[in-house]
């Protein structure tokens, strides 16, 4: 079951709301995935005998990345090393670059970037605080790894290629690494209070993840390409196309996947709020988790009601 049908699909009036849904995923993500994915860092830390973050100490996504690190019993990092790697960023949270070592017996040592790799990746998160996407990276990604050694399934870490690249074509991966950590922990948190009886299926995951990073992708040049609507950069364009091409691809089917793989829950929100081929700001004005602060699964009693409430061509819109 999906969040409710789809009755308004104008896509015209998106980019006025973006500002509003960004605060809208924000405020979710702060209030019910991050305190989970925070008890999910402190136990792993305390597994790994790397010491549990301190309750006192305001969360953030480096201190969970260090934890899921320390947790991987073929892969070294040091706290010390890593505080010379972070990124000199105007405001926000610690960022922090790294590099891959492999040790005798082929463990994998993580150390500080090079200078330059570093600026490479300031410049890419740069791009995105221009277009008021940062807050994927502030939130769920505390590390950017070079390269691809660490495992994908490590929250709040990003991996990206190294070598030369433009500064946005950069900026498109780091913010599809971040819509991978996203949809981790906002399906770890669906999880851990019950929402399903276990994890979904690789498959499904990758679905999930790929939908959200192509939405996000597809709001990086399309908010690019509003601000100089007259004369958008080619490439802009172009990728903005591409991308949106393959979106509206999805979109006679992607109420009902959606509905058998996460059902009415944060996730399908998250999905409905993002996708471009509708009009996102209905899955907000209707949602059914305005007044629950500690997210659990809707009771069928609470389905059926929303359902009511918002399923009638007549609903507002």
């Amino acid at each position: 079951m999906f969040l409710l049908p789809v009755i308004d699909d104008d896509e015209t009036q998106n980019r006025y709301w973006n500002a509003s849904l960004d605060g809208r995923a924000i405020h979710s993500f702060l209030l019910w995935v991050e305190p989970h994915s925070t008890a999910r860092a402190r136990r792993a830390a305390e597994a790994a005998a790397a010491g549990a973050p301190d309750p006192t100490e305001v969360p953030d996504a480096l201190t969970r990345a260090l934890a899921g690190l320390a947790d991987d019993p073929d892969i070294a990092v040091d706290p010390a090393e890593v505080s010379t790697s972070l990124l000199p960023l105007r405001a926000g949270p610690r960022l922090a670059v790294l590099h891959g070592l492999r040790e005798d017996g082929g463990r994998l040592r993580l150390a500080p970037a090079a200078a330059r790799d570093r600026a490479a990746v300031g410049d890419a998160v740069r791009v995105l605080d221009g277009v008021g996407l940062r807050y994927v990276v502030d939130l769920a990604v505390g590390a950017v790894v070079l390269g691809d050694a660490v495992p994908a399934d490590v929250c709040d870490v990003a991996r990206l290629s190294p070598g030369e690249s433009d500064a946005l074509s950069r900026a498109e991966a780091l913010l599809r690494e971040g819509a991978r950590s996203w949809m981790d922990q906002w399906l770890r948190t669906e999880e851990a209070v019950g929402a399903r009886s276990g994890p979904l299926s690789g498959t499904d995951r990758a679905w999930l993840t790929g939908v959200f990073a192509d939405s996000l992708a597809f709001q990086l040049y399309d908010r690019l390409a509003a601000r100089r609507s007259e004369d958008t950069p080619e490439p802009v364009a172009r990728r903005r196309r591409e991308i949106l091409h393959g979106l509206r691809a999805l979109r006679a089917g992607l109420p009902g996947r959606v509905g058998e793989t996460v059902g009415m829950g944060i996730v399908a929100e998250l999905i409905g709020t993002t996708y471009p081929c509708w009009n996102r700001r209905q899955f907000a004005v209707k949602s059914p988790f305005d007044y629950i602060r500690e997210i659990r699964p809707l009771t069928d009693a609470e389905k059926a009601e929303h359902l009511d409430r918002w399923a009638a061509p007549s609903a507002v819109r």
